[in-house]
């Protein structure tokens, strides 16, 4: 039976585990030993093969994966007899059964401290099971695959008709062993996709860890190619115990986790390192439908994850947007922060944004904070994420938390700077700035988040001493993926000016306004606030003995009339709102008509 036949002939079949892991639980023999055992004792190596085979494998590798001069250190007779015995011992245990023996060839890479003829080295190998009558090959565990094509193609000189499997590990970071990115290793694929039969994924981690890098491999596979796919994880991460690999022993749960990529197109489901006959014999149950997975039913991240944001389309189609900024609470109860926000949406409101510990004093974290707000308020939100507390691991984490979520927006901030007072008790990260991490986004933008990317914002202060240089700072962060920036409160013809220069470049402005509610407000924001600008003639309309009403009127006057001067020059309004006083900014949408 040829492997086309195989996977014509069933919509999916389970492929066998691993050689080398089940053979030192088996005999306590180091996993160095096992392919020498092909000649040693080939009775065991036999009796694995038909293991497998009675647990439901329909295809199966020869006991040759570290079969090469170089790994066995070994060559000429003793390593064809390796090789041969191999092949012989797989077919003699698949005997009759519609089972499809691969003929296992390793990648054989450039070493500097050994001299030898890569090409030669993969002409024995290939000449040895063709003297056994192997006609389907299988590389397996490559992290490029150009370092087997000349192997691929004598092949093909040798064997027109021959069927080739080449299987990559591809690590959760998106990445091979080598560094190769998962874009680039697909279009080698592609251009070579005459040469193969299948392709698929092995080792590396476990089905639950590889699972939606699978995926969405496959799919893009599928997409450009007719190739049959196959997929062999480990049994999970391993441990080292007294010197050996030890993988925990969890078949069930790798098989309902396996089973998840029934669906997806797959042709062969079977196991790397770590994986028994029993992995197997629990996978194939899924596959010919004799068990039922626990886990179909979870559909909630899918539809998370394709809703798009309406504040981005806004931006994009040039509509009028109201942001307004919200502190997080620097405890646990949120009744104050969901209100506000409550209030904010039923104004007009199209997102809230949540700042990120401002001035370097804990709060509740703004990704957390803001997921609370999405889902028990039913709006759009912006997150603040600065890198002054977190390093650049720490960072994709809350952002993949954030995506998944359905937060399609965020603020990259480098954060303020921790107070003298703190430094040495308290320890600033700051691993990236805020260019930096919008850089970071970007590329999870057209890897992780590509069917649905996060809006990068950036922050801009129209008030700074020196413009030219915080435009000449915006327009770096532009050019790393900024789409959007909020401003600093503006209260100056100088910033509204900065602003109107501005417009010019390829972002959306979203212009802050920030009401004073107080004189002792007013003082405070431009005496101890870093980067406030606050005229004396603002300040000089409050009063320390108005009362509170009095002077929250003076401040809702005041952004109104900022608000005229400015909404023609922007893209919108950023409210960042007093004391999380929502009334107040409601107060001010209303009366400067913004809904």
């Amino acid at each position: 039976m040829t492997l086309r036949e195989l996977f014509k002939n069933n919509r999916i079949v389970a492929a066998d585990g691993a050689m080398g892991t089940y053979f030192t639980e088996l005999t306590g023999k180091g996993s160095e030993l096992c392919e020498k055992y092909n000649i040693i004792d080939p009775q065991i190596i036999k009796r694995i093969h038909k293991e497998y085979i009675d647990a439901g494998a329909s295809l199966i590798r020869t006991n040759t994966f570290s079969a090469n001069s170089f790994i066995l250190k070994t060559g000429g007779t003793i390593l064809e007899n390796i090789i041969r015995s191999g092949y012989r011992l797989a077919a003699q245990a698949a005997g009759d059964k519609a089972v499809v023996v691969c003929a296992d060839v390793s990648a054989i890479y450039e070493n500097p401290n050994v001299e030898w003829d890569i090409y030669e080295e993969y002409k024995f190998i290939i000449d040895c099971f063709i003297s056994e009558g192997a006609k389907t090959f299988i590389f397996e565990t490559l992290s490029e695959i150009d370092a087997v094509l000349p192997a691929i193609d004598y092949i093909k000189e040798k064997l027109p008709d021959s069927e080739i499997i080449t299987s990559f590990t591809i690590l959760p970071d998106g990445n091979t062993r080598s560094g190769v990115p998962m874009d680039t290793l697909i279009k080698g694929i592609i251009q070579n996709k005459d040469k193969l039969t299948a392709v698929g994924i092995n080792c590396g981690s476990g089905a639950a860890q590889i699972y939606n890098l699978a995926v969405r491999f496959f799919s893009r596979i599928r997409q450009d190619t007719d190739l049959y796919l196959t997929v062999m994880p480990n049994a999970g991460y391993p441990s080292i115990v007294n010197g050996r690999t030890v993988f925990n022993n969890a078949p069930a749960y790798f098989a309902e986790q396996a089973a998840r990529f029934i669906p997806h197109g797959i042709s062969a489901i079977g196991g790397c390192c770590g994986t028994t006959p029993e992995y197997i014999r629990l996978i194939s149950g899924y596959i010919k439908g004799e068990t039922d997975s626990h886990i179909k039913s979870i559909s909630y991240a899918p539809e998370i994850r394709r809703k798009k944001s309406e504040f981005s389309s806004k931006l994009i189609k040039n509509e009028f947007v109201i942001a307004a900024e919200l502190d997080p609470p620097d405890g646990c109860d949120f009744t104050k922060l969901l209100n506000a926000a409550k209030i904010l949406k039923d104004s007009g409101v199209d997102i809230i944004t949540v700042s990120d510990s401002p001035l370097g004093h804990a709060k509740a974290d703004p990704v957390i904070c803001s997921a609370r707000i999405k889902r028990e308020i039913d709006i759009e939100v912006l997150p603040h994420i600065c890198c002054r507390d977190r390093n650049i691991n720490a960072l994709r984490s809350i952002l993949y938390g954030a995506h998944s979520e359905g937060i399609r927006a965020v603020l990259a901030v480098t954060g303020d700077h921790i107070a003298e007072t703190d430094r040495g008790i308290i320890k600033p990260v700051f691993n990236l700035d805020s260019t930096k991490l919008m850089s970071l986004i970007s590329l999870m933008n057209s890897d992780k988040f590509s069917d649905n990317p996060i809006a990068i914002g950036g922050a801009f202060d129209p008030a700074a001493p020196k413009p030219q240089f915080a435009i000449k700072r915006l327009e770096k962060k532009i050019s790393c993926g900024a789409k959007f920036i909020l401003t600093q409160p503006v209260f100056t013809d100088n910033a509204i000016e900065c602003l109107k220069n501005i417009r010019k470049t390829d972002i959306k402005i979203l212009a802050g306004i920030m009401p004073i509610v107080s004189y002792r407000n007013a003082n405070y924001m431009k005496n101890e606030v870093p980067g406030m600008v606050i005229p004396d003639e603002l300040i000089g309309k409050f009063s320390p003995d108005m009362t509170r009403e009095e002077a929250e009127n003076v401040g809702i006057d005041i952004s109104v009339e900022i608000i005229e001067k400015l909404r023609s020059h922007v893209d919108g309004i950023y409210f960042i709102t007093p004391f999380n006083r929502a009334d107040v900014i409601r107060k001010v949408i209303t009366k400067s008509n913004l809904k």
